[in-house]
């Protein structure tokens, strides 16, 4: 499978590809606007360049599904914007995370970024280009121990090539897969992984990575009651994995879901701060620090909303945070709780509530707690 994304002279034919395909087509007039879908089909033949493939179809797409599913839409820390960077940020939808940040990019005229996604979600020809056609590289997550070994060795590289030499900034998540608790947090292997290629002492390799931490906050999570229910699944049967089409799912619903107001923060550079590895010998202990670096700046630049301040505090059963919400917004958010829980039975209920509204309490105790 090759791995990296599409160069521009690859753009016309993989763009014509897609479009060819009928199934695709037909999905974007039953879940897409008429206008939209027209638009699209009028400008595909003058698509030669990522530039172009970003700016006259995704743009237009990621504003449309901003108008119909966003209360608003806000960027913070642009002034943290200069030279390449990798990105490292919280993880709650597959697919508008790494879009919107790119966003923040293209309307600041500024070169987006190249965008690590897992080989699970690019398993069909057209989601695969469209990924590709968005600066996407792909992660295996399959194969032997040799194997995930050599690709994991063979990304570290990749991305330090990329950020080092100044060729291009790089978006990851901070975690494999998304956070569906709400509770962001850096995983060591992450970190493990991205010292492979390690060229120096810890110090400067994470400086020459030059990490900017990303927040990203959704006032309303529209896959909330699918990852309670994908955690249900877990706690009958350890070994469960999604289908490609319950990936699919998760796509189309994280996309036209009501997401409330949408904030993007980009933090300051780690570099100023990664001195602190000199002083810790152990490989294990510097990876921790570098992961509560990432996760204080992500927790600390949360836009958090009424609904997580009524989570935690009827998770806790408390007025910790009631003069955060009104107790009309009490009441209108426990309502509906109580009417998500209700696809659960008894024997489930406890553990989907906790993990229901840990989605939305989550947050409030990474910032405060």
């Amino acid at each position: 499978m090759r791995t990296t994304p599409f160069n521009d002279n690859e753009v016309f034919d993989a763009t014509k590809a897609i479009f060819e395909d009928t199934v695709f087509v037909n999905g974007m007039r039953k879940y897409l606007p008429t206008e939209l879908v027209d638009y699209f089909l009028k400008v595909k033949d003058d698509v030669h360049s990522i530039y172009d493939f970003q700016s006259k179809l995704t743009a237009p797409f990621l504003l449309s599904v901003q108008k119909s599913s966003m209360a608003s839409r806000t960027v913070t820390g642009t002034e943290n914007f200069n030279g390449k960077h990798l990105y490292i940020s919280n993880h709650r939808d597959i697919v508008l995370d790494p879009c919107f940040v790119n966003m923040a990019f293209y309307e600041n005229k500024l070169e987006t970024c190249e965008v690590a996604i897992g080989s699970n979600l690019a398993k069909h020809q057209v989601t695969d280009y469209i990924f590709k056609l968005n600066r996407s590289f792909i992660v295996h997550r399959e194969g032997n121990p040799r194997e995930l070994y050599q690709h994991s060795m063979n990304l570290s590289k990749y991305i330090l090539d990329k950020v080092s030499t100044n060729e291009a900034s790089v978006w990851l998540a901070q975690r494999e897969g998304r956070a569906k608790d709400g509770n962001d947090r850096t995983q060591q292997g992450l970190l493990k992984m991205l010292s492979m290629a390690k060229k120096g002492n810890m110090t400067e390799h994470f400086q020459a990575l030059n990490i900017i931490p990303i927040t990203i906050t959704y006032e309303f999570d529209p896959c909330d009651v699918l990852k309670t229910q994908e955690f249900i699944e877990k706690q009958h049967n350890p070994d469960f994995k999604k289908t490609f089409q319950q990936d699919l799912q998760n796509m189309l619903l994280g996309i036209q879901g009501y997401k409330g107001r949408v904030n993007f923060h980009f933090g300051k550079s780690l570099n100023d701060q990664l001195s602190v590895l000199e002083e810790i010998k152990n490989k294990k202990k510097q990876f921790t620090k570098v992961a509560e670096l990432i996760d204080y700046s992500i927790h600390q630049s949360y836009q958090l909303h009424e609904i997580n301040y009524v989570a935690y505090d009827i998770l806790t059963d408390s007025k910790t945070y009631a003069e955060h919400y009104t107790i009309e917004d009490f009441n209108k958010f426990d309502a509906e709780f109580k009417q998500k829980l209700n696809s659960f039975n008894a024997n489930d209920f406890d553990a989907a509530r906790q993990y229901l509204l840990g989605i939305y309490a989550n947050p409030v105790k990474n910032k405060f707690v």
